[in-house]
């Protein structure tokens, strides 16, 4: 085995780059590049913990929500029968089941295109207006978004948990008159306080596929990646915090 600038030839063919190159991962990526990623890590976990810290006091469409499922919960205490709470409870879940089902065959598909990263990267730097990249580049942007979309199946997973034991509590409510009252209602606000972590963590997920799309835009340039990250931000804020529906909430609240 013959060696000789940083590369070692173990046969013909069959170059082995030097470890210490391999290791500096750093310099597969401009200065953009790396503003961009920095951009974009700032608008997932920022705007996660303002989400959080907005529904605890109140000022956002999944705080507003919070209030009818607490409503929706005293209602079923009254109800004898509840099959309309459980078909309910079953659609929350089927929602669930089918994003963190989508999130899989997104796994698989970006691993699919890891599997060919070589013809992909070609094909990419033939076209013009594509930033150039590189196969450690374009793996590194692939595992990205394979961490982002894993991080939304773990969310939409336990979401569909919690609201199959939501189901299991509200079926431990008491038919009204069998039981004390305050039986009846401490059990209506454990199945509300769990359908409500449940749409915590089906909106976390939800987040997770709105910024996992932005994420391909690195993919054409990182100045893409930095619009559709602000893009993201915005088109969430607006949703959550000055849409119609946020609005309808509060007129009917109020009422």
């Amino acid at each position: 085995m013959a060696c000789g600038g940083g590369v070692c030839d173990v046969g013909p063919g069959a170059p082995v780059r030097d470890v210490e190159a391999m290791t500096d991962v750093l310099t597969i990526f401009s200065t953009l590049d790396r503003l961009a990623f920095l951009a974009f890590l700032s608008a997932c976990i920022g705007y996660e913990a303002y989400g959080a810290w907005a529904t605890r006091r109140g000022h956002n469409l999944p705080a507003r929500m919070q209030v009818w499922r607490e409503r929706w919960m005293e209602s079923a205490i009254g109800r004898d029968n509840r099959i309309l709470d459980v078909q309910i409870l079953q659609s929350l879940t089927g929602n669930s089941t089918f994003l963190a089902s989508t999130a899989i065959f997104v796994i698989a598909g970006l691993a699919a295109a890891l599997g060919t990263s070589a013809e992909v990267v070609r094909v990419l730097n033939g076209f013009d207006y594509v930033a150039p990249t590189s196969q450690n580049r374009f793996g590194f942007m692939i595992a990205v978004m394979v961490v982002i979309f894993t991080h939304a199946f773990f969310r939409l997973a336990w979401s569909m948990r919690l609201h199959n034991n939501a189901a299991v509590v509200l079926g431990s409510i008491p038919q009204p008159g069998l039981a004390p009252d305050t039986m009846a209602r401490s059990r209506a606000r454990v199945a509300a306080l769990l359908v409500t972590l449940a749409a915590r963590h089906y909106n976390g997920g939800m987040h997770s596929y709105y910024f996992g799309l932005a994420a391909f835009a690195w993919f054409v340039h990182p100045l893409a990646l930095i619009a559709a990250s602000v893009w993201v931000v915005a088109t969430l804020y607006r949703r959550e915090f000055h849409s119609r529906s946020h609005a309808a909430l509060a007129i009917v609240e109020g009422g």
